[in-house]
């Protein structure tokens, strides 16, 4: 049976608590992850443990440039709204209103 591991982690050490998290991370529980890992991180005697279980934990946390460009769009969309609120009127009429006669 092959081992089916994220390629970032087919160099990480074989311990019974990190194949866990492994697992876990391969499954999409990174809700698992941040509350084990620093755990593991912690306790851990062995430095590589230590160090994969790091590397899992970094994995999981959003990227910096993409928060980044999403608090520029929401600022964007801000200033977009209040400009749009402050000099928002209805269009002038070229023509009287049409009265209608009966």
């Amino acid at each position: 049976m092959t081992e089916r591991r994220p390629s970032f982690a087919r160099s990480f050490p074989h311990d019974r608590e990190l194949d866990a998290l492994v697992e876990a991370f391969e499954r999409g529980d990174y809700t698992r992850v941040r509350a084990e890992a620093p755990v593991l991180v912690l306790e851990s005697g062995d430095q590589e443990v230590r160090r994969a279980a790091r590397t899992l934990l970094d994995r999981t946390k959003p990227d910096g440039l993409a928060v980044a460009l999403l608090a520029v769009a929401a600022v964007f969309v801000g200033l977009v709204s209040a400009w749009w609120l402050v000099h928002a009127h209805p269009p002038e009429a070229s023509a009287p209103p049409v009265e209608f006669v009966r």
